[in-house]
C-alpha cells in the first residue's frame, strides 16, 4: 500500500490526472462517475512515480538554519560561510560571509536587510541594463519575498521581483529580469514570447531548471 494520502477531486474532466503540488501533496483529479476502484488501481499503477517524485519535493525542503559559524549562505550563485569578525559591515569575502559580533543578537533581521539591499542595487542595475538591449519600457519596480513567483509583469508594465533572486547566478537573475521585461510587450507565454527571451538568454531553460532544483536553497 502507498505511504501517501492521496486528495481526489471529482469534476466534469474525460479523465484521471495525478498532481503533486510543491509542498508534497498528491491531488487526484477524476471524473465524476468513475468507479472508486478503478481511481485506486490508477493510483497503485503510479504509485513508484509519486513516490519518487514525493522524495524529490522532500529533499528540496528549505535549509535549516543555525546562525552559527560555519552556516552556508548563497550570494550571486556562490556558497559563502558565515564568519564573525570584529567589524563593523556585513561583507563576502573569499568563500566566508563576514558578520559583525556585536550585532549577533539581531542575526537573522540583519542578515535579511543586508540581502535585501543588495538585491535592490543589483536587479536595479540589472534591469536598467536589460531593457536598455532589448528597447523595453517599465514602470514601478517592486519588491517581494513571494514564494510562488521570482517575477511579475503586471498589466501597466510595473515589475515585482523576489530579492532572494541576489542568492542565484547572476545567468539566472538575469533570466528572470529578461522574461519579466519581455512581458512589457508579449502579455502571455505564447511563441512570440518564447522567441523574444530566447534572443537575450538562450539557455532560459537552463536557467529555469536550475531556479526549480535550487529554490529550496535561497533561503535566510
Amino acid at each position: 500500500m502507498p505511504e501517501f494520502v492521496p486528495e481526489i477531486i471529482r469534476s466534469r474532466r474525460a479523465s484521471i490526472s495525478i498532481h503533486i503540488t510543491s509542498q508534497g501533496k498528491v491531488v487526484v483529479k477524476a471524473p465524476h462517475l468513475i468507479p472508486n476502484f478503478v481511481i485506486n488501481n490508477f493510483i497503485n499503477e503510479k504509485s513508484s512515480w509519486i513516490e519518487n517524485a514525493l522524495k524529490k519535493i522532500n529533499a528540496r525542503k528549505p535549509l535549516k538554519r543555525s546562525y552559527e559559524e560555519g552556516d552556508i549562505f548563497y550570494y550571486l550563485g556562490e556558497k559563502f560561510a558565515l564568519e564573525f569578525y570584529a567589524g563593523i559591515e556585513i561583507v563576502p569575502k573569499s568563500g566566508k560571509l563576514l558578520f559583525p559580533k556585536a550585532i549577533t543578537f539581531r542575526i537573522k533581521k540583519e542578515l535579511n536587510d543586508w540581502f535585501l539591499s543588495q538585491a535592490k542595487k543589483k536587479i536595479m542595475d540589472r534591469l536598467t541594463l536589460k531593457a536598455k538591449e532589448m528597447d523595453a519600457e517599465f514602470r514601478e519596480v517592486r519588491f517581494s519575498d513571494t514564494s510562488s513567483k521570482w517575477g511579475t509583469c503586471f498589466p501597466d508594465n510595473s515589475l515585482q521581483f523576489n530579492w532572494r533572486l541576489i542568492m542565484a547566478p547572476l545567468m539566472v537573475l538575469d533570466y528572470v529580469v529578461i522574461h519579466e521585461l519581455a512581458h512589457t510587450t508579449e502579455k502571455n507565454h505564447g511563441d512570440s514570447f518564447w522567441r523574444k527571451v530566447r534572443q537575450f538568454t538562450p539557455a532560459y531553460r537552463q536557467h529555469r531548471k536550475w531556479l526549480n532544483d535550487n529554490a529550496h536553497l535561497l533561503t535566510i
